[in-house]
């Protein structure tokens, strides 16, 4: 009788004890490790426009990612230092790079990350060369790496939203002018983006 008792006090407790684990226990979504991002607004040195990414998370504790963003970014042209033209300059910019999670995938997530960025589009300006200010057109290539930072609002475990800021220093700056085909090198400039993006995650 003493034994019965001693072992279902004992079943007893080992019960209660899990059913106290089971309701402490923190049951997080699931998130995909694949992200599709739309930006529909994003600011850089090549104008506003809008991008497209997409992101793939890369360790179970998800807190490393590989990211693949790209954008078009829309500019007036200039006849000189103040008036604007009906003509647009475009700009093209990809920027692959990795995102460090430190909390790793929650609701709200922070990230900090490092990319390298190439830019291609056309441009048009004022450059002082010999004394005086000449007016020419052409296409530019822009190159060098970003330190990124995202905040990501993870609505549900399919949809978020969020905000990146990036800026680093574009080590080429490579302007060709369309008339004589020559070109010329500005030496290390900035290169900042800021942007708004939708995302869904599989």
């Amino acid at each position: 009788m003493y034994k019965k008792c001693v072992l279902i006090a004992a079943t007893t407790a080992i019960t209660l004890t899990a059913s106290a684990k089971e309701r402490t226990t923190v049951i997080r979504p699931a998130y995909g490790a694949h992200m599709l991002r739309v930006m529909p607004l994003t600011v850089f040195n090549g104008g506003v426009g809008l991008g497209l990414s997409y992101e793939r998370i890369l360790d179970k504790d998800g807190k490393v990612g590989l990211n693949i963003p790209m954008s078009i970014g829309i500019k007036n042209k200039y006849n000189n230092l103040a008036t604007p033209s009906n003509e647009m300059n475009y700009t093209f910019l990809i920027n692959p790079g990795i995102k460090f999670y430190p909390t790793g995938q929650r609701k709200v997530t922070y990230a900090l990350g490092a990319s390298l960025f190439a830019a291609l589009g056309t441009y048009d300006g004022n450059y002082y060369r010999r004394g005086m200010y000449r007016y020419e057109e052409g296409n530019l290539l822009q190159a060098g790496i970003m330190i990124n930072n995202y905040l990501q609002f993870n609505i549900s475990p399919k949809a978020n939203i969020g905000l990146e800021l990036g800026v680093g220093p574009s080590y080429l700056n490579q302007y060709t002018e369309s008339t004589t085909s020559t070109s010329r090198n500005t030496g290390i400039g900035v290169m900042a983006q800021l942007g708004f993006h939708i995302g869904y995650r599989f």
